[in-house]
């Protein structure tokens, strides 16, 4: 995209959001969207404007409402600010492209450090997960359009990659994993909107507790797939511990003090961990066409031996 275009896109956005282009900090461009920074008053708030055929505006509507929502009711996030007209998204149209623009207020806190990922940091994140949970139980959303996505969307996805032979253990086994909790029951005290993408990458340790960012992949599901989202990334970096009790453990002690699930419901843990990896194994796969070293460092990484270890685990079913 052109400098001027750039300039142009987001003067439309900014005027939308009531700040001026003499405020401006920062600018960060990349293929698909454009963030800049603006001083408001004692604060930094940031306007980031997506390009529709990448995220249409419906799938970034309903993000930015579920954050508010969250934000109003006390949950420590990226809270997003109304645009004068009173929307928290808006559609910026040009003659070729639609453009979201949304604005958020900067996150409390700072990132997590390497030292930061222990037992302590461990229970903050499960009773910041339990109080989100608890809170979004209580969450209505009535337009369908801005609806977020159900979490067999993302897994029907994986179920349509076709792998070649070779993998078909790895296909049947997801296959079956995918039925398995297609056949859980939907109950109000155990399902509703989650996170998703819970790792030490999308929040800041903000005090006693966390500010949570990045909502791009919150869905609808079952609470447990929040927690095996968290417990499955606790162990991909380099060093971490392959146990998965060894977070879940402090995790769910700190997760028990905001909210209850049954205990039949924490036995499903490990089928969405797997799940997850198994997602993970067949979509890097397909990326790369079997030929791993064409993959970036982390992804070489998570795939060397990952076949083995999930064929040589025991599949929870």
């Amino acid at each position: 995209m052109q400098l001027e275009r750039r300039r142009e896109l987001m003067d439309a956005a900014v005027s939308r959001f009531r700040l001026l282009e003499r405020d401006r900090l920062q600018t960060h461009f990349s293929e698909h969207s454009l963030v800049c920074s603006y001083r408001r008053g004692a604060e930094t708030v940031y306007v980031r404007l997506t390009d529709e055929s990448h995220k249409p505006y419906a799938k970034i509507a309903g993000e930015v409402q579920w954050v508010e929502f969250l934000g109003s009711n006390g949950v420590c996030v990226a809270r997003p600010h109304y645009s004068a007209a009173g929307n928290l998204a808006e559609r910026i149209r040009t003659e070729d492209h639609d453009y979201t623009a949304v604005c958020y207020e900067e996150a409390k806190g700072r990132p997590v450090g390497e030292n930061d990922a222990d037992e302590s940091l461990h229970r903050r994140m499960g009773q910041f997960m339990g109080r989100m949970h608890g809170i979004a139980k209580g969450y209505i959303h009535l337009d369908p359009v801005t609806r977020r996505p159900d979490w067999s969307d993302e897994a029907e996805k994986v179920r349509r990659i076709d792998l070649p032979p070779s993998e078909k253990e790895i296909t049947l086994g997801y296959q079956a994993l995918f039925h398995y909790i297609s056949d859980l029951p939907v109950a109000e005290d155990a399902y509703g909107l989650i996170h998703a993408d819970f790792h030490y990458g999308n929040f800041f340790v903000h005090e006693d507790s966390l500010c949570l960012i990045d909502f791009d992949a919150s869905r609808y599901s079952w609470f447990v797939d929040d927690i095996a989202v968290a417990a499955f990334f606790s162990g991909l970096t380099e060093g971490a511990d392959s146990d998965p009790d060894r977070f879940l453990i402090p995790f769910l002690e700190g997760y028990r003090l905001e909210h209850h699930l049954e205990e039949k419901w924490l036995r499903e843990i490990p089928y969405f961990m797997k799940l997850r990896e198994m997602g993970r194994y067949i979509k890097l796969f397909h990326a790369c066409g079997g030929a791993f070293d064409k993959l970036h460092p982390w992804g070489q990484w998570y795939m060397k031996g990952r076949r083995e270890k999930i064929l040589q685990g025991d599949l929870p079913l």
